[in-house]
């Protein structure tokens, strides 16, 4: 069995971590988000404004992990929501919620700790997956008109690379990636 592929996460747009990863991709298929509180990028401290400020901050710090790592939140299959206070439970879920649609709610744990760094009222994690490619079979009008996805998947980072070598077409706007099938067959011979 190969040793798992494990590429290290890590975005100026979230706030740094120390002794630790922003997040983790495991071979290409599983992003696992460290916990965010509600600090902004390059400050010391939390959000003023309470758990409902604080909450929408990490949120905020997890969609900017996702979104450099190639995935989004419409990808989000876990998370995990500490709170220092479960009287706080009826702002956090409505902040979290807000992220999210009604048919992408991810699994989810919420539960009251004795204490955060930086006296954060909440902390929130996130398990994801990367962005799927699509093989478009047959277009019309220069959009799919039949989608295979494939199983394979890759990260942002490595898109970038593909991307630059095989001058891919456009990115839809759901977050699939709309190419031509000479580009995606030859593609995929690579990945394999």
């Amino acid at each position: 069995m190969a040793a798992p592929s494990i590429r290290l996460i890590t975005t100026s747009k979230a706030p740094a971590a120390t002794g630790y990863s922003q997040a983790v991709l495991v071979n290409n298929q599983t992003l696992y988000v460290s916990g965010q509180t509600g600090m902004i990028s390059g400050k010391t401290d939390v959000v003023p404004g309470g758990a409902r400020a604080e909450a929408k901050q990490a949120m905020t710090n997890i969609g900017e992990i996702l979104t450099y790592a190639g995935s989004s939140f419409k990808h989000v299959i876990n998370c995990n929501i500490m709170v220092t206070n479960m009287n706080d439970f009826q702002d956090v879920n409505e902040t979290f919620k807000n992220f999210f649609t009604a048919d992408t709610y991810p699994a989810r744990s919420f539960f009251q700790v004795v204490k955060l760094p930086k006296n954060a009222l909440v902390m929130i994690d996130a398990v994801a997956l990367p962005y799927s490619i699509v093989h478009c079979v047959g277009t019309v009008h220069g959009k799919c008109k039949k989608k295979t996805v494939l199983q394979k998947r890759i990260s942002m980072n490595n898109f970038e690379a593909v991307e630059r070598k095989f001058d891919v077409l456009s990115i839809v706007q759901d977050n699939y990636y709309q190419t031509s099938d000479h580009w995606t067959d030859d593609l995929i011979r690579r990945l394999e």
